[in-house]
């Protein structure tokens, strides 16, 4: 349940406040979500981030134990950075030195980056009484409001772009919320959900999707053009900013 719910406060949080004026543009929320690169870290199984600290940690308290020692280990390595420095630089001809010590200083920015995320990781881990490597609900937020920031200066980009002070959620008017015109009540019931929690369809579950495919290919055409006068479909390219903006922030 906890994975529905967390789409759902993300696109109704994402929403763009409604203007009055401007030539109107449309992006898909939801699209967005998906396509964010934390959010296909987000394992099903624990409702959990999967290489962040809201990842539990396997193995409990000895897990917890091997974390803490791999901490120990980077701090001390970078309590010792400067001789370590020193030691490479040894007997290393002068023009060469620059690009040993940048990068050094990469490797060590890269190990404080890494030591400070598994701290916090440990950290989380060990808020649960007698549960130690699960971490609580709350350790996801910070994820959900990567997200969400990202989301949002996603939406001020397409509106600075296209001079718009009018933003439509294509997510709201995508749903079917009636029943009405539906070629079978199979539509109306949840059967995507098993595979989401990575269960194997069964013939019900395919039957649902050649159903929910025909329909949406009847109703709104393949492209889905829902608003096809006086609306610029800004969804591919709200995409693209997205990718732009995350690239190699999320991995």
């Amino acid at each position: 349940m906890l994975n529905r719910n967390l789409l759902v406060v993300l696109l109704l949080l994402c929403l763009p406040a409604a203007l009055t004026a401007g030539n109107p543009v449309m992006l898909d929320t939801r699209l967005l979500v998906l396509a964010h690169p934390l959010f296909k870290q987000f394992d099903y199984a624990t409702n959990r981030f999967r290489n962040t600290p809201s990842e539990y940690v396997d193995g409990g308290q000895r897990g917890l134990d091997e974390l803490v020692a791999e901490i120990h280990n980077l701090d001390n390595w970078l309590s010792q950075a400067p001789q370590i420095l020193r030691e490479r630089l040894k007997e290393v001809p002068l023009p060469d030195r620059m690009l040993i010590e940048r990068n050094f200083l990469a490797e060590k920015r890269q190990k404080e980056k890494r030591v400070g995320d598994m701290k916090m990781r440990a950290y989380m881990a060990r808020m649960i009484p007698g549960q130690p490597g699960v971490t609580p609900v709350a350790s996801i937020y910070p994820q959900i409001n990567q997200i969400m920031e990202d989301v949002r200066a996603v939406v001020r980009l397409i509106r600075e772009r296209h001079k718009s002070q009018l933003v439509i959620d294509a997510a709201d008017f995508l749903p079917v919320i009636d029943f009405r015109g539906l070629r079978s009540e199979l539509l109306l019931k949840n059967l995507h959900s098993k595979i989401w929690q990575g269960q194997k369809p069964d013939e019900k579950t395919l039957e649902w999707l050649r159903e929910a495919n025909d329909f949406w290919a009847g109703q709104l055409g393949m492209d889905a053009q829902i608003f096809p006068v006086g609306v610029t479909d800004a969804r591919l390219e709200a995409i693209k900013l997205l990718e732009e903006r995350t690239k190699g922030q999320h991995k």
